[in-house]
């Protein structure tokens, strides 16, 4: 099942988060500036958003046989550091909208349900970035 799909293609089909990140490659249209694998590309232009694996995962089966997992999962939003916070602090909220009790669909998979566990905290930087993290629990059955 691919969780990071279903996260990617969620994040990906809202226009307002989008119309608030950079964007990448050359394809026309381009692509929103959001990331599912390390490292993020050296050229690709900020704001964007990063996510990639499990910070934690475990399966689960019930008695009536069904099977799934329940992960917790990083998504980072970035931007320059302009001297406010107020752009990462849309981007980052605007994350949490998008996935916070919404549903995701998952190649091989059916979701169950995503709920925001923590943030959005400030995420690690540096003097030329500011960053916000945001932790959530999905639970995903086998299909």
């Amino acid at each position: 099942m691919d969780i990071t799909q279903g996260i990617y293609d969620k994040l990906a089909g809202d226009s307002v988060l989008t119309g608030l990140l950079a964007t990448y490659g050359s394809d026309s249209p381009p692509a929103p500036a959001i990331f599912t694998s390390f490292p993020v590309p050296p050229d690709a232009v900020r704001p964007f958003i990063f996510t990639e694996g499990e910070v934690a995962a475990g399966g689960f089966d019930e008695l009536a046989g069904d099977l799934g997992l329940d992960v917790i999962r990083d998504v980072a939003a970035y931007a320059n550091n302009t001297g406010s916070a107020l752009a990462i602090e849309a981007i980052a909220q605007r994350i949490r909208t998008v996935l916070h009790r919404q549903p995701l669909t998952i190649p091989n998979g059916s979701h169950v349900m995503t709920i925001c566990v923590s943030g959005p905290v400030v995420a690690p930087t540096d003097d030329t970035l500011v960053g916000r993290l945001l932790s959530f629990r999905i639970v995903a059955m086998e299909t």
